[in-house]
């Protein structure tokens, strides 16, 4: 007979492969489950106690002593991380129903946990005080699937002779589910390694798979982005040297002419470079342009291209820079404050 623990494994690799596959596997899910629910119903009317269920016991710090079966006592957990409380509950619920009615009700009773079991979630204070609840409604229900000694009265000098040996007393219904879960278990024995053995060969393949299309992807998106930036790159640089030829014969102008139709010409060259700035953008370039910033070396540079110091703050900008998709095609031209030591922060303005 399979360790209930185990199974328990079984369960959680297939609840992974469950939320992999986006719902496609729930029944791996809810088989995994009957498993447990068979084998622990198993060891408990067989041997009278329970790996995992001690197992879980010793996680979660419960100390529990039952009248029809046992809590076995643990130092290490081979369960690892798992063995949590909500999963222990949802066990044990189904167990309670189990012994109490029948098997189908207990596949019911799955529902309620489907979308939260065998992840390696946990009870609040609140479902962690049922948990011994719980334990105690399954020792209760226990009792009439074990052993009971029947009493004869033998004559004192027939006691040596004759043994008594123990008699169970079960309704028909307790025997027909006693009978079927053993029956579940003993036939499952072999398939669950055949579970096992599909699952990892799936999530292998899956794995393979996931970093094939992932490296495809890759390339896919670095082809096109080399693509755009060719497709682009003459009208982008068309566009920019246009900018600053304009931007540049209009700083040799600051001030309009008093004559009426020079005042319009500038107006109209300011009007052109907002065009061609939006021109830019909708072509997916960025307008390097950061006043009151802390100058960055990469996309800024100063006219007279000294040093600067650390934490210098960008105070104006004198020309635009521009950048395509973080490829810096022309840094901006800033003038910087200097960030002095001692919180003095006075200090002029660098040209």
């Amino acid at each position: 007979m399979a360790d209930s623990r185990d199974f328990y494994k079984t369960a959680i690799e297939a609840q992974r492969y469950n939320l992999q596959q986006m719902n496609q596997a729930e029944n791996l899910v809810k088989n995994a489950y009957l498993q447990i629910i068979t084998t622990v119903f198993y060891e408990l009317t067989t041997r009278k106690t329970s790996r995992l269920i001690s197992e879980m016991c010793f996680l979660n710090k419960i100390n529990f002593q039952g009248k029809n079966f046992q809590i076995e006592k643990f130092n290490v957990s081979s369960l690892g991380y798992f063995g949590t409380s909500f999963d222990m509950y949802a066990i044990l619920d189904g167990l309670c129903v189990a012994f109490s009615e029948n098997l189908d009700t207990c596949i019911k009773s799955y529902e309620q946990y489907k979308n939260d079991i065998f992840q390696g979630q946990r009870l609040n204070y609140a479902g962690l005080k049922n948990l011994p609840v719980l334990l105690q409604t399954l020792d209760n229900a226990l009792e009439k699937f074990l052993p009971q000694e029947k009493i004869v009265e033998v004559p004192v000098e027939k006691i040596v002779e004759k043994k008594v040996e123990p008699q169970i007393f079960l309704d028909k219904d307790s025997k027909d589910l006693l009978r079927e879960l053993n029956n579940i278990a003993k036939n499952r024995v072999g398939d669950d390694e055949k579970i096992i053995a599909a699952i990892k060969t799936v999530q292998k393949s899956m794995q393979d798979e996931v970093s094939t299309i992932q490296n495809s992807l890759k390339q896919i998106l670095e082809i096109r982005d080399g693509i755009d930036f060719r497709t682009l790159e003459e009208p982008i640089y068309q566009l920019i040297n246009l900018y600053k030829k304009i931007d540049g014969n209009l700083k040799r102008h600051p001030m309009a002419d008093k004559d009426k139709g020079y005042s319009e010409l500038i107006g109209r060259c300011n009007s052109f470079l907002k065009y061609i700035v939006q021109s830019l953008e909708m072509l997916g370039v960025e307008v390097i342009s950061e006043s009151g910033k802390t100058f960055d070396p990469d996309r800024n540079k100063v006219a007279d291209e000294e040093p600067v110091s650390l934490n210098s703050v960008v105070s104006k900008v004198n020309k635009f820079g521009f950048a395509y998709k973080g490829k810096i095609i022309e840094k901006a031209e800033v003038e910087v404050k200097k960030a002095y030591a001692f919180g003095n922060f006075s200090g002029g303005t660098k040209k």
